[in-house]
Formats: C-alpha cells, sequence, structure tokens
C-alpha cells in the first residue's frame, strides 16, 4: 500500500511580505538567535510573532545526556524495587546513581 501526500495543502500560503529595519545590535540579536535555534532568520521572527519565543533545537550533547538520563532512572526504579523487597539500608550503598541523575540533570539546565 501506498499512501500519497499532498504536500502543498500542509503549506499555509505566505504571500505578504514585511520590510523592517534594525539596529546593528537589533540584527546581531537575529542572528544569534536564529544561529542558535539552527533556523532561519523568517522562522525567528514568525516564531517570535505566533510564540513570543525561540525555541532551541535539541543538540547531540543534550540527547546524550537524555539517554543517560533514562538509563539512571531504570538504575533508580531497580533500587527502589530492592529496597521495598530488602529494606533501604541494604541498598543504600548502590544509591550512586540519584548523584548522577542529580549531576545530569545539572549539565542539562546548564546548557539552557
Amino acid at each position: 500500500m501506498v499512501t500519497i501526500i499532498n504536500l502543498k495543502s500542509n503549506i499555509v500560503d505566505k504571500k505578504n511580505t514585511v520590510t523592517i529595519r534594525l539596529t546593528d545590535e537589533q540584527f546581531g540579536w537575529l542572528r544569534a538567535l536564529s544561529r542558535r535555534s539552527k533556523r532561519s532568520q523568517s522562522e525567528v521572527v514568525r516564531s517570535l510573532i505566533e510564540h513570543g519565543t525561540v525555541r532551541e533545537r535539541i543538540t547531540r550533547e543534550n540527547l546524550d545526556i537524555i539517554r543517560k538520563l533514562i538509563g539512571e532512572s531504570t538504575n533508580l526504579n531497580q533500587l527502589a524495587k530492592r529496597a521495598n523487597a530488602y529494606g533501604f539500608y541494604r541498598v543504600a550503598d548502590e544509591c550512586r546513581a540519584v548523584q548522577e541523575i542529580s549531576q545530569l540533570i545539572k549539565q542539562l539546565k546548564d546548557d539552557r
């Protein structure tokens, strides 16, 4: 079975053009936003108009950190299961995972 998608139906007709003048500082700010978000300057301006913000694309470093967090959360769930079964004091030495999770979350926050 072949699915045919009409790409033109998903594209919004953008027929209006706006020309603006920016100071060097404003233009530098726009270029920096564009570079950081990996989007064109037009897309940045549209995002600012529609949402009031521009979100950065997720970097490979952040994806690696997220993958590590997923692995650490699995370890934490296993520790919690063991702690419920055998008591917290028997599992207390293995609770280093909590510190690793805290460090990974701190790294993600610092990248903002």
